[in-house]
Formats: C-alpha cells, sequence, structure tokens
C-alpha cells in the first residue's frame, strides 16, 4: 500500500496548544521532503524525510544553530509553567538570561543524546503538532547525566482519541545500526509505561494546560483504570544519519531528492523491518529522518556554537 510521507490531517476532539511560537520559521529551515513508500507487509505507517542547508557540497547548520539558540532550546529544556512564569513574573529575565540557564543543564558528554532529543521535540511540535507532556531535561540536577526512559514524551488528540508519544532519537553514522538500537529502545520505553505514566502523574505540562484537560489526560492514560488502552502509546522515532555522498549530490535540487528518496525508502525498510523484529505494530511508529555529512562534526559544532561548557 502507498502512502505519502505527510502528515494525516488531524480531526481531534481539542487541540493542544504547541510550544514553539513560530513554526513557519523552523519549516523554512528544517524541510520536509514528500516521498512516497510502498511497504512489501503493506502496512499504513507515517515516515518522514527531513533535510537542513547545504554549503558547498556539506552540511550547513548555522541557520538552526540560530533557531536553537533563539527558543528552541528554552522551550526543549524547560516546562511552559516555568517559562511562563520566568517571563511573566515581576523579576522577568530576559531571552539571554533564560538561555543561559537552559546550557547550564547540557554537557559536552551527553551532547550527542541531548541534540537528538532537541530535534525530535521539534519535529513532533512542528510537523505533527504535538507538544511536549513532560520536560525530563529540566529535572536534570547533574548535566553530565543523560535523560532515563523515554527521550520525548508528547500528545495530542487524534481522530477523537488521544495519542501518547513516547519518542525515541538516535544520532549515529550507521542507519542501520541505529534503527536497530531505536528498535530496541521503543520495546523497552513500551514495556516500562509505568513509569513514564509516574512521572506525568507528577509532572504534566503543556501549554495553556488547564485542570479540567489535565485530568482527563491522566485519566486517559492511566495503566490502572479499566478503561486504559494499550494502543494510545504510539512510538515516534528521530533518526539522524551521517551520509556525506548524499549531501554532497551534484547536479541540483532536484538530482539531491532523487538520490535522497531512494537512500530514504532502503531507510524506511530497515527501520520497520527491525520493528517487526520485535513484534510492534508498524502503524504506531512514525519515523523522521535526517541526514548530516557527519554526525560527529554536528555535534562538535553545536556545543562550539551554543558555548557549551560543562
Amino acid at each position: 500500500m502507498t502512502k505519502d510521507f505527510v502528515t494525516k490531517g488531524l480531526a481531534p476532539m481539542k487541540q493542544l496548544p504547541t510550544q514553539l511560537g513560530d513554526p513557519e520559521a523552523v519549516k523554512a529551515v528544517l524541510k520536509h521532503a514528500a516521498f512516497t513508500i510502498a511497504l512489501e507487509s503493506g502496512d499504513e505507517v507515517q515516515a518522514m524525510a527531513m533535510y537542513l542547508p547545504a554549503m558547498d557540497g556539506k552540511s550547513s547548520y548555522d541557520q538552526f544553530f540560530e533557531l536553537i539558540k533563539n527558543g528552541i532550546l528554552e522551550n526543549f529544556v524547560f516546562s511552559c509553567t516555568e517559562i511562563q512564569k520566568k517571563t511573566g513574573s515581576n523579576r522577568k529575565i530576559d531571552a539571554e538570561e533564560l538561555l543561559q540557564k537552559a546550557l547550564r543543564k547540557l554537557s559536552r558528554h551527553t551532547a550527542k543524546g541531548e541534540l537528538g532529543e532537541l530535534i525530535l521535540f521539534t519535529l513532533l511540535d512542528v510537523y505533527l503538532g504535538a507538544p511536549k507532556l513532560l520536560s525530563k531535561v529540566s529535572m536534570k540536577t547533574n548535566p553530565r547525566m543523560p535523560v532515563y526512559g523515554a527521550d520525548a514524551v508528547h500528545g495530542q488528540f487524534h481522530d477523537g482519541a488521544f495519542r501518547l508519544y513516547l519518542g525515541e532519537s538516535k544520532l549515529q553514522k550507521d542507519f542501520k545500526a541505529a534503527a536497530k538500537k531505536a528498535a530496541t529502545s521503543i520495546s523497552s520505553a513500551k514495556a516500562k509505561y509505568d513509569d513514564e505514566f509516574d512521572l506525568l502523574d507528577s509532572y504534566i505540562d503543556f501549554p495553556n494546560i488547564d485542570d479540567e484537560t489535565e485530568s482527563e489526560i491522566l485519566s486517559i492514560l492511566n495503566p490502572f483504570s479499566e478503561s486504559h488502552q494499550a494502543d494510545i502509546v504510539h512510538s515516534p522515532c528521530f533518526i539522524g544519519f551521517t551520509n556525506p555522498i548524499l549531501i554532497a549530490t551534484d547536479g541540483g535540487f532536484d538530482k539531491f531528492l532523487n538520490a535522497y528518496n531512494l537512500i530514504a525508502k532502503e531507510h524506511f525498510k530497515e527501520f520497520y523491518d527491525q520493528i517487526r523484529e520485535y513484534g510492534l505494530p508498524a502503524n504506531e511508529s512514525v519515523l523522521l529522518i535526517l541526514p548530516f555529512t557527519c554526525v560527529d562534526n554536528l555535534v562538535d559544532e553545536f556545543v562550539e556554537y551554543m558555548g557549551i561548557e560543562n
């Protein structure tokens, strides 16, 4: 069955507001290539192939890093309530002070994982319209410690039901190896859903949260209630991978898209094959991919550009 790689239209009971204030600015830099795929299994899946600007045959990150510095980072790190409190209180803090506080939560030692999580957060908010429900990075007491459990906890009302997204992110040179690790992590996150719910029960937060909606969502998500449904949990996965040959494709943008189309189809198959190996429903995992000239250089440039010192 052939599916377009576009975000399906929502028909929600109610729409949760997203967190990032200017999604079009993000889409102008972190772009989506619309391809199609036919899985041999016939599974209907959602997947998105993303790309960033390139210059002189290499990935160019400055525009995206500037977006991260000018609003994405603090929204990724902190809860909406904390941001509103800091920027709306009598002791208002300016954008630079909030950015510096967010940067102190990051570390050179964990930057690769945190950048992957940040990109996943951005894609879920901007392209899937699913706001973050839990800010794990803000809970870190040591910036060198990684986040445990799901890399992203987002949610939305979709087609009259609520979806909880327990997201996984991988930034790795080899896509196939990343897909295998991601499938393992997705399976583990689903098995430990009770732990994620306990965190949500204590710290759930999203833009313009109100008591009624919070209570409704927690009731739906409660794994100990008789009304809880296992298929409420979906598993979006972001994989950033190294492919300098693709980025350096000669012959203009159309040739790049043609080359990317072939690679994307191969990678989509590799990922969903791994998902099926774990007995997981393919239609409950949204795949988001993004090629780079070199993942390690990406992380180094991110650390340098943002001024991460820990």
